[in-house]
């Protein structure tokens, strides 16, 4: 019996005398410099676009300002002055020390994406940081399935994803094409408490929210939508509803280029597409409008069905 007492005496003394200490880490950006300069305007003569009438040019100032961390940040303004953005392919710090490391691509079902938060007014000295991986966003059929449209509205968190297909490094030719073929845009989980609990995507990759296919490279017209910028908690909408710009390609294309019509960085056209932001009508594709065209007094159309969509700019 005094064996134990003894042990246990010197098990607890350890407990005392041997604290845990605190991870510590620095969220702070890396800052570079390099000499200032203006970006050339080189605009082409065939330029669909007007010229802006308040800017004419750009002038880098020499300052950078970054993390080492993973990629496809696309952070939306929550109303409690706060920006979350998805992340993934890459580590990123945590507050606890320690970091994530997310991969959307490492096969088709063990996919995971990243969510992370960005503090601060000044650049220079923003903080940035992960606030955890999902793992519920299989890719099968598909091989890869990244975030895409990020909105944040009334503090509910809409997170898109999309699907890639068929390899991150895929041989074309005597060329080493990454991810060549666009999937579908699939659909959104959502939080109702910034990204630290999720309600799973209804929808998944074999029935998508808007029904394309990108299976052997068949061209899909909503891949990677991305939501218009209308400020904290979308304080300039015209209209209330969120908007989303894709860029892809119909099968109606009659000039080939290959495999770079529709690919993630890659697109033949630019569709837009519009919704009243709610949990009830994220993943129902019957709450959407597509953009349509103009009427003959040049308002836009609205279009309640994807096949009747049409292109707010194209390749020609």
């Amino acid at each position: 019996m005094k064996t134990h007492k003894v042990i246990f005496s010197l098990i607890f003394l350890s407990f005392i005398v041997y604290p845990t200490i605190a991870q510590t880490v620095d969220l702070s950006p890396e800052i570079l410099q390099f000499d200032p300069f203006i970006w050339p305007n080189e605009t082409p003569e065939d330029c669909p676009f007007e010229q802006s009438e308040e800017f004419n040019g750009i002038k880098f100032l020499g300052i950078k300002s970054g993390f080492h961390y993973g990629d496809t940040w696309y952070p939306a303004w929550a109303e409690n002055d706060t920006l979350y953005s998805p992340w993934t392919d890459g580590r990123t710090k945590r507050l606890d020390g320690y970091t994530d490391w997310s991969q959307s691509w490492v096969d088709p079902v063990h996919i995971t994406t990243g969510q992370g938060v960005i503090i601060g007014d000044d650049p220079l000295t923003l903080t940035a940081y992960s606030i955890g991986l999902d793992k519920t966003s299989p890719a099968f059929p598909y091989h890869g399935r990244y975030p895409c449209g990020s909105l944040i509205y009334n503090g509910v968190w809409y997170y898109g994803t999309y699907c890639l297909d068929p390899a991150g490094y895929t041989k074309y030719g005597n060329d080493t094409i990454n991810w060549p073929w666009m999937g579908p845009f699939v659909g959104f989980r959502t939080s109702i408490n910034y990204g630290h609990m999720w309600k799973e995507c209804p929808h998944t990759p074999e029935e998508p929210l808007f029904g394309e296919t990108g299976i052997n490279g068949y061209p899909v017209k909503i891949g990677a939508p991305h939501f218009v910028d209308f400020g904290k908690n979308m304080e300039h909408s015209p209209d209330g509803k969120a908007y989303m710009v894709a860029h892809g390609a119909d099968i109606f294309d009659t000039k080939s280029r290959g495999i770079w019509n529709d690919s993630w960085i890659t697109g033949d056209q630019v569709y837009l597409i519009r919704v009243t932001p709610s949990i009830e009508n994220i993943n129902d594709a019957s709450k959407y409008e597509f953009y349509g065209g103009k009427d003959d007094n040049g308002k836009p159309i609205w279009a309640a069905l994807l096949s009747l969509t049409m292109p707010s700019l194209k390749n020609i």
